[in-house]
Order: structure tokens, then sequence, then C-alpha cells
């Protein structure tokens, strides 16, 4: 069964979003990235924004089904949410950022859009 003219525009705007959703987690990257050393320093609001950036990325991610993004973006903002601004955490978030970044990049490579 082949799909009509309003389900294939609803695909097209569907892929649109999904690809503004995958430039806008790649600049949330950068401004959690950014926050690292603040978060380090003992800065709550640092680790608050790194929170909420990664709500967003989980339920989103989820939404334009990138389960690998969604899982990446929740682990972080638990890990978030129940550490506390200092260094050592801060080297913990360094890695969830990273393995954002990756699932990021693979889901990029799979060229796939909803």
């Amino acid at each position: 069964m082949t799909a009509g003219p309003g389900e294939a525009q609803i695909r097209t705007q569907l892929g649109v979003l999904a690809e503004k959703f995958l430039q806008r987690t790649s600049g949330q990257l950068v401004i959690m990235r950014e926050q690292l050393a603040a978060v380090a320093a003992g800065d709550r609001q640092a680790l608050q924004m790194i929170e909420e950036l990664a709500h967003k990325i989980h339920g989103s991610g989820a939404m334009f089904g990138f389960p690998l993004l969604s899982e990446c973006g929740g682990e972080l903002e638990r890990f978030s949410a129940d550490c506390q601004p200092e260094p050592e955490p801060a080297n913990r978030l360094r890695e969830l950022l990273e393995r954002l970044a990756e699932a990021l990049d693979a889901t990029r490579r799979q060229g796939r859009a909803p």
C-alpha cells in the first residue's frame, strides 16, 4: 500500500524537523561542554543547564525515533540531576557528553529520518 500525498507531506515535514533537532543537538553539545569547567568549579546553574538540555534531547530523541540519542540524553539528564557540581562529577559528565556526541554522529551516519 502506498502513502497518500498527505502522508508523504507529513513524512517530509517530520524529516525536516528531525534534521533541525540534530542540528540543535549539535549546538546544545557545544553549550554543555562549555559548562563543564563551571560545574567543576561548583556552579550549580551550569549543572542545571546541562540537565535541562539533556532533558530536551532525551524527549525529542524519543519523539523523532532516535533511541540511542534519547538513551544518552536520559542518562546524562539523570546523572546531572543527582550529582553535585564539583570536579569528580564533571569528569563523569564529560564522559557522558562524549557518549552523546558519539550517538549523534552515529545517528547522522545512519541518515535515518523518521
